[in-house]
């Protein structure tokens, strides 16, 4: 019996764009997630959290060049989602997938303190399943965060979680 509740888990990378590129480089990351959907519906609500570990950007620093510090990203994100291909006799789905929340920044630097800004998610998701019950997934997702540029340089930053895993239905 499926009871509408899934429970996700993924592992990737965290692809840093625009500004905020010139501080971390793409990194390791990952992710869990809770949806709930009416079974039979096409919409879907949830919450995922994801991470990411970026090393630092390597800068000219008085003719040298040199790593710039490591960056630990955190999502938090509430969210929406709608599935738009799904067919009974199919094992794929495709769900867009919109929200809100939080991206946390935690620069390894001496003095540095973890930095929270709100932010917005946009993203889809390609399930395919492999029982009646679990779903290989990719997630491709884009988390925009309205940074402080006094504090990271930029304005907003853009980290795109990028993952594969799995999908289990309860």
């Amino acid at each position: 019996q499926d009871s509408g509740v899934r429970l996700e888990a993924r592992a990737g990378i965290g692809l840093p764009t625009f500004d905020i590129a010139d501080a971390a480089e793409i990194g390791p990351g990952g992710g869990v997630g809770v949806w709930y959907s009416p079974v039979d519906a096409h919409w879907t609500l949830g919450a995922e959290f994801d991470f990411g570990m970026h090393g630092g950007a390597d800068m000219t620093d008085e003719g040298k060049t040199v790593s710039g510090p490591d960056v630990n990203v955190y999502h938090a994100m509430a969210k929406a989602g709608y599935t738009v291909i799904s067919n009974p006799d199919s094992k794929i789905s495709l769900v867009l997938n919109a929200g809100a929340g939080m991206v946390m920044f935690d620069v390894d630097a001496p003095g540095a303190d973890m930095e929270s800004y709100p932010a917005i998610n946009a993203g889809g998701k390609l399930f395919y399943a492999v029982s009646p019950m679990i779903d290989f997934v990719l997630s491709l997702q884009g988390d925009i965060s309205f940074t402080d540029k006094d504090v990271l340089g930029t304005d907003n930053a853009w980290v795109w979680p990028l993952a594969a895993g799995f999908s289990f239905r309860l």
